[in-house]
């Protein structure tokens, strides 16, 4: 996967449903930018699911001091079916 920045990815996403939506592409460009789209959109989850492996979280320890630790959604948090 070559190297972009999540806001260039996502922009090209928006920019290849735009002309999807247009509906005045011959099949074998819609077919080409459906595929696109898809190459796009797992960049992107790839990006965010790599950003959140990175974020920490302030959390007091017994001794009222304070450290560093990795946040983690529970599946809770993390539930997309609602």
């Amino acid at each position: 996967m070559a190297k972009i920045k999540f806001e260039d990815a996502l922009k090209g996403l928006e920019d290849v449903v735009d002309r999807l939506e247009k509906g005045d592409l011959p099949l074998d460009e819609t077919l080409s930018e459906y595929e696109n789209g898809i190459k796009l959109y797992k960049q992107c989850i790839a990006l965010l699911e790599n950003a959140e492996k990175k974020i920490q979280i302030l959390v007091k320890d017994e001794n009222g001091g304070f450290r560093a630790r990795d946040f983690d959604i529970g599946p809770a948090q993390n539930d997309n079916s609602k």
